[in-house]
């Protein structure tokens, strides 16, 4: 149920966009008062292995290019951020729109400040909130490497800051936090209307436009801190949907079969239902990881020397995909995805055949041992 902050926040937003009027845009900051620009990460890019998902489709080429942008972190003085995804405004009230998940969320959907009643924010901030901010996937490939980029520059600006998530999140994004490095006390619930914050760093995703994921060295970082090195098990693990409530793989136990005939057995887990220690110890020990195409997948970040396998619906390739498969090589793994060349439903659900699924399974096999 939507707070009474958000209400008000929604119809004031809504009257707004009947008469057009929206927010002014800052997307150069550099020249406004109380904004200080200042470099952080420079522009790159590093080749990445597909060779699993190359030696099965028989291609050629067998590595892919991860490219990023030039990124700064800015420090804006007596800024206001709106709602759980914390968009920022400047002093002269024009949005800050220099992250590149914001270049495709329309006006509209910006809601404004309303300076009457705001919460009041006077340590130092960082801000860690955004867009898809509650979903596990987005979070650890978008979000996370924003935190480890800043995490250095900003114990030298100010070592008292505090770290701004979204409302409704705190508890589960502090359980990935606090392993890389942050305390419980300096992480903070941003509200769901208007906090005016004294001293707020922010720094864009570190991606470009039409990217899913950024730097390799933040992934390898982030696995740093999840890996718990054990013994591999010779039993396939599976990263059960069937808690989600839509894209999930409708015949999940008929595939979950199919994996069992190929690599011998086969454990289903929920993430939901898996503490994050044993979700580590999990998958840091799994020698097969399989799932549909989902958050799930994110765990790759855990594991080393594992194979990852996606399964998704379709002919292929979805950028999304190729995302999972590719920060599971970044962090000493092998993946691929396989496709069940049938649609998706409404609800963006699929089934894949039995029958297809077990060939392609058999195929992977001969090709990692």
């Amino acid at each position: 149920m939507k707070s009474f902050r958000r209400r008000i926040h929604d119809i004031h937003a809504n009257l707004r966009a009947a008469v057009h009027l929206y927010p002014k845009i800052e997307s150069d900051p550099g020249s406004a008062k109380q904004v200080t620009v200042m470099p952080l990460i420079e522009a790159g890019e590093e080749s990445v292995s597909c060779e699993l998902e190359a030696r099965f489709k028989k291609q050629t080429e067998t590595s892919t290019l991860i490219r990023w942008p030039s990124v700064n972190l800015y420090r804006v003085e007596n800024a206001t951020v709106v709602g759980d995804q914390a968009n920022v405004f400047l002093a002269n009230g024009k949005w800050l729109r220099v992250c590149p998940s914001l270049g495709t969320l329309p006006l509209k959907k910006v809601r404004p400040p309303i300076y009457l009643g705001a919460t009041k924010l006077n340590a130092p901030m960082f801000h860690l909130s955004g867009r898809d901010h509650e979903n596990h996937g987005h979070f650890l490939f978008q979000h996370m490497p924003r935190w480890l980029a800043a995490q250095k520059k900003m114990q030298e600006a100010n070592p008292h800051f505090k770290i701004l998530v979204a409302k409704g999140h705190l508890r589960w994004q502090s359980r990935y936090l606090t392993r890389t490095g942050a305390s419980e006390e300096q992480i903070l619930e941003c509200g769901d209307g208007t906090s005016r914050c004294k001293d707020l760093y922010y720094l864009p995703q570190l991606r470009g436009q039409d990217a899913c994921i950024s730097r390799p060295q933040d992934y390898r970082s982030m696995n740093e801190f999840f890996h718990r090195s054990q013994a591999k098990t010779e039993r396939a693990l599976f990263l059960s949907r069937k808690d989600a409530p839509n894209r999930y793989l409708i015949n999940e136990d008929e595939a979950i079969a199919e994996i069992e005939k190929v690599f011998g057995s086969c454990r289903s887990i929920q993430l939901s239902k898996t503490p994050l220690d044993q979700q580590i110890d999990l998958i840091s020990s799994a020698s097969v990881v399989v799932g549909p195409l989902g958050q799930a997948l994110a765990t790759s970040l855990f594991a080393r020397g594992s194979i990852f396998i996606n399964l998704d619906a379709g002919h292929g390739p979805d950028s999304w995909g190729d995302a999972f498969r590719d920060v599971a090589t970044i962090c000493g793994n092998r993946a691929l995805s396989l496709y069940s060349k049938t649609p998706r439903t409404a609800d963006g659900s699929f089934t894949f055949p039995p029958d297809a699924l077990r060939q392609m399974l058999e195929r992977v096999k001969m090709l990692i041992q």
